[in-house]
């Protein structure tokens, strides 16, 4: 029982220590150490985990294995003032606990007496909060000259090793934080060899317990906690019975007694104790999926549809030696929830912050029996997931404000979704509020050559990823569904786009002509002409092209619109018929049509037979 009052203690801090973390995540403050653990982002099987041995030293913590204390994305790491406040109350509090800890082991471990935490926690707390400051800037410096030149840093570590025993002696000798630092160098050198059985023992334990980090959660967080808690603090004990009798052998006495009388609690306290372990990791778990923060998801939301949108290996993306990015639309009943200020003042708020009900879309993993055998299938299924998000303004290339994800973060909530693989997510909000983009990918990926934001900060518009650009899968939620906008982002898109080789260059105009984008067009056919290229085409300007095209969705609906603009986005899309009555023994003539609302428009194009080389095109049948 004397056990699991401090397992309880541990389990309590730690929970503490979880809630925290997540309100530094949305709320943007970071707390050192313990928010330097990598974070995973959904309700699916962590596939990238540490697995490290390590000695539990004075108490505990995840922080020492490495593991998570939430399933949040942590995004950039933010330090300011609110986070060295918070960071100083938090290992103010940290200083106290483990004075408790180590004084309530202290009684336990030499006289079988439980004494009262709290008095020990007043008794050590001075002493314990110097030595965190001691190790704390010792740890910086590591960090710091590791930066510099890497045998400093392993110096610098390998001395503060031999500081620590300091916190074991002050509680073990009742002796003051500098007297425990001057004997701490000497102890570690007399007791090392005959201590190091048992730090092996240790870091093999805790190889073991963070085994269990790749569990499904939330049990990926819930059994390292309460298996480091029992274990850690077993091990802890056994260390400092250890380390008194060798020094009461040697005659460097200990203090057994403390200056306090013994706590005898009743059975019911007791109890009330054991019930505390699942109680505390029930805690552990609801915090650790942030759904804690759910107390300012308050007030009412406005629900905007919206559609989705990829990119993919399509046929314009292999014919432009990857320099043209084309998208295929899915209108599917997407929608978003969300709360967000008035952003029509010219003053802005430097950050948006809230959680988001969002219908969409996520790959899962289906399993098909067949008599003896299991297909494993992967297959889009709609969810209704949460989204928690702290979003940081940004500028745009012409000033204009916009809020993303990027420096801030946004996270799934846990909840009944059982993706494919971790996910991650981005969101982008346009800096007047109208336009709210969500970006979804396998957590693996980098997203930074991927997230692409348009010029005057209202759109965005996705990269195509070198690696299975399907599983990035966007999604624009607008309450100004039209094609204008629509055809405003393509353009946008295609600023970045370009040709490297004039070879099949026919399907980036087939693309730029069914996008509706004039300036594309005129680009690509000057580029043809300047290569060579017999080009034959109206002579329009920018306006006159965009004009005629869009035009041509004129009267149709969002979801044919949609369909239409696909055919740029995939493969097949285009397919170039032989005009064979037209092709000779060195030349091959090919017809595509670009598929309109209204009809067609057809490009003709002739190419070596030798060589595949783009010799004549012709756009629209037109006669010069």
């Amino acid at each position: 029982m004397a056990y699991t009052r401090l397992i309880v203690l541990v389990l309590l801090f730690e929970v503490f220590i979880t809630a925290v973390v997540g309100l530094g995540i949305y709320f943007g403050f970071s707390i050192f150490p313990h928010s330097q653990t990598e974070i995973t982002t959904t309700d699916a099987a962590v596939q990238t985990v540490r697995y490290s041995g390590t000695i539990p030293l004075y108490m505990p913590s995840l922080t020492e294995l490495k593991i998570p204390y939430t399933y949040f994305q942590a995004g950039t790491q933010v330090w300011g003032i609110a986070s060295f406040l918070v960071s100083v109350a938090v290992m103010g509090l940290q200083g106290f606990v483990r004075g408790m800890y180590l004084g309530g082991l202290k009684g336990w471990v030499l006289n079988r007496k439980r004494v009262p935490l709290i008095a020990c926690g007043r008794r050590y707390f001075g002493d314990m909060i110097a030595w965190s400051i001691f190790q704390n800037v010792l740890g910086g410096l590591i960090v710091f000259l590791a930066a510099v030149f890497f045998p400093f840093g392993i110096i610098l570590m390998i001395a503060l090793m031999f500081y620590s025993l300091t916190p074991y002696l002050i509680v073990l000798q009742n002796i003051t934080f500098s007297e425990a630092l001057k004997k701490a160098p000497s102890m570690f050198r007399r007791y090392f060899i005959t201590l190091l059985p048992l730090a092996l023992l240790a870091m093999l334990c805790t190889l073991i317990i963070t085994l269990f980090q790749s569990l499904t959660p939330p049990w990926g967080y819930a059994v390292p906690l309460l298996a480091y808690a029992c274990i850690g603090t077993l091990l802890i004990g056994t260390f400092m019975s250890q380390l008194a009798v060798r020094l009461a052998r040697d005659g460097d006495k200990h203090t057994p007694d403390l200056p306090y009388g013994e706590v005898r609690p009743s059975k019911m306290v007791n109890a009330m104790v054991v019930l505390l372990v699942p109680i505390l990791v029930s805690a552990g778990i609801f915090v650790a999926s942030g759904w804690h923060l759910g107390v300012f998801d308050f007030g009412s939301k406005k629900r905007i549809d919206g559609f989705s949108y990829n990119t993919s290996f399509s046929d314009v993306f292999y014919a432009s030696e990857q320099k043209y990015t084309a998208y295929e639309w899915q209108s599917k009943d997407y929608s978003i929830a969300l709360r967000l200020p008035d952003l029509s003042d010219v003053r802005k708020p430097d950050e948006l912050r809230g959680i988001a009900d969002i219908t969409w879309q996520l790959n899962e993993e289906i399993h098909t029996v067949h008599g003896n055998s299991t297909h494993i299938d992967r297959q889009p299924i709609k969810h209704k997931s949460r989204l928690m998000y702290r979003l940081v303004r940004e500028t745009a290339n012409d000033g204009s404000f916009y809020y993303s994800s990027r420096r801030g973060f946004a996270s799934i909530l846990p909840g009944g979704e059982r993706p494919y693989e971790p996910l991650s997510i981005q969101i982008m909000v346009s800096g007047d509020g109208s336009h709210i983009f969500v970006m979804e990918y396998p957590m693996r990926f980098d997203i930074s050559q991927v997230f692409r934001v348009s010029d005057d900060g209202r759109y965005l518009i996705p990269g195509t990823s070198l690696m299975n650009p399907m599983d990035f899968h966007a999604y624009w939620f607008t309450s100004e569904q039209n094609t204008e906008n629509l055809f405003e982002l393509l353009a946008a898109k295609n600023k970045l786009n370009y040709i490297s080789t004039t070879n099949r260059a026919y399907l980036a105009l087939a693309c730029a002509m069914q996008e509706g984008d004039g300036r594309m067009v005129v680009d690509l056919l000057e580029t043809l002409r300047q290569a060579g290229v017999n080009v034959k085409a109206p002579d329009w300007d920018d306006l006159t092209w965009t004009e005629n095209l869009q035009d041509r969705y004129k009267g149709a609906s969002l979801q044919i619109t949609l369909e239409l603009l696909s055919k740029a986005g995939v493969q097949g899309g285009y397919e170039g018929n032989e005009l064979l009555d037209k092709s000779d023994e060195q030349n091959s003539v090919y017809r595509l049509e670009i598929p309109f609302p209204n009809g067609m428009l057809p490009i003709t194009y002739m190419e070596s037979k030798e060589d595949g080389r783009l010799l004549s095109i012709n756009v629209m049948d037109y006669i010069s």
